[in-house]
């Protein structure tokens, strides 16, 4: 496992084509924003087992969008 330390506002790229932010620190607590193409999934690690594959797929179609639960 690879681990990098960032602070607020800066950026983590895993591709080209991907990017993760760090867009906020409260407390224990770290906001990350990220940036993939729509084929790409991203998924909480939590939901990723608690739901079927179809849901999976839909969810991640629906990730850029602030009321999708994903």
């Amino acid at each position: 496992m690879l681990v990098l330390s960032r602070k607020l506002n800066q950026e983590i790229r895993i591709s080209e084509n991907i990017v993760v932010r760090v867009i906020g620190i409260k407390g224990n607590q770290v906001r990350l924003g990220i940036v993939a193409p729509a084929d790409v999934p991203v998924l909480r690690e939590e939901l990723l087992t608690k739901i079927p594959s179809p849901v999976q797929q839909s969810c991640s179609a629906t990730r850029g969008v602030k009321s999708a639960r994903c």
